[in-house]
């Protein structure tokens, strides 16, 4: 019996890890199958409400809402940033990466831009780009301390189920 409810014990904690988890990656990826739900990606462009010409880009990484989307061609890298909800805290502005569909890979300093203002820095969205603002040292850091935390509390769930079917 004893071992029976430290089993239970045990697989309970490890889903409440993993639902905690599980809930941060969900929202990363929630946006972007609506997107594709609603948007065929095959068109390279699309013809908008007022004859505007849409280009359908990838956002990805640290801004508040990565997706897919369909922004007027005139848009910069900046528009496109700011219409997903502006970059996170844990953004580094420093290293955004311009993936084209010839595989090109175009590495945009948008901090030099901030403090410039000089807009020849920000090369032009084109159709198919994907667009992938990476993470500081620091969220990286923290992630891997979270690891190590949940490592931790299953360990100690041993631990103590182990003690309680010795003390008694």
């Amino acid at each position: 019996m004893k071992q029976l409810v430290r089993f239970y014990l045990v697989i309970f904690v490890m889903l409440l890890i993993t639902t905690a988890h599980s809930q941060d990656y969900g929202k990363l990826f929630q946006g972007q199958q609506r997107a594709r739900q609603q948007i065929n990606p095959a068109a390279q462009y699309i013809l908008g409400s007022g004859d505007v010409l849409l280009v359908t880009v990838n956002l990805w990484g640290h801004v508040l809402k990565p997706g897919i989307y369909s922004v007027p061609s005139s848009y910069t890298l900046i528009d496109l940033i700011s219409s997903a909800g502006g970059p996170l805290s844990t953004a580094r502005l420093s290293d955004v990466r311009i993936v084209r569909k010839n595989q090109q890979v175009l590495k945009v300093n948008l901090e030099k831009f901030l403090k410039t203002g000089d807009s020849s820095q920000i090369p032009p969205l084109q159709p198919g780009d994907t667009i992938i603002v990476s993470g500081s040292i620091q969220d990286i850091f923290t992630k891997l301390v979270g690891i190590f935390r949940d490592l931790a509390i299953i360990a100690n769930v041993f631990v103590l189920a182990s003690r309680v079917n010795y003390y008694r």
